[in-house]
């Protein structure tokens, strides 16, 4: 006599043991992990379906994106310092120019002035 063996596909212990063998775990930290996922929920490191996937991790990103950025700071530094070396230069020069120049006599009174004076400090007419 033949016995018939029937297995019921929706009885809980058949899903129960189904999602036990489907059971993903964090090689890092050990929490459970859905099998489908990148990254661990818990402590955010690329579980090996992500890496499987080639998924890049925020983490490595942000490094990009800092890499980057310290690139174009690098370039933003280097031409701020070839402008200040340009205004030194000129600020060299006006302070050589003006300290060498000779002073400015007015013709009113016959006082000198700066070289730079625009009217007389002595008795405020404008020198020419």
């Amino acid at each position: 006599m033949c016995t018939r063996i029937s297995i019921r596909f929706n009885s809980l212990p058949f899903l129960f043991l189904t999602s036990v063998m489907l059971m993903v775990f964090c090689s890092n930290c050990g929490k459970e992990v859905p099998e489908d996922a990148y990254f661990c929920p818990k402590c955010g490191v690329k579980t090996s379906k992500g890496k499987e996937a080639g998924v890049s991790a925020p983490v490595e990103d942000l490094k990009d994106a800092f890499s980057k950025m310290g690139e174009e700071i690098e370039k933003a530094f280097a031409i701020a310092g070839r402008e200040l070396e340009k205004a030194f230069k000129r600020a060299r020069e006006e302070i050589r120019e003006a300290t060498t120049r000779e002073p400015v006599v007015c013709s009113h009174c016959g006082e000198k002035n700066s070289a730079y004076a625009r009217f007389c400090y002595k008795c405020g007419k404008k020198l020419e």
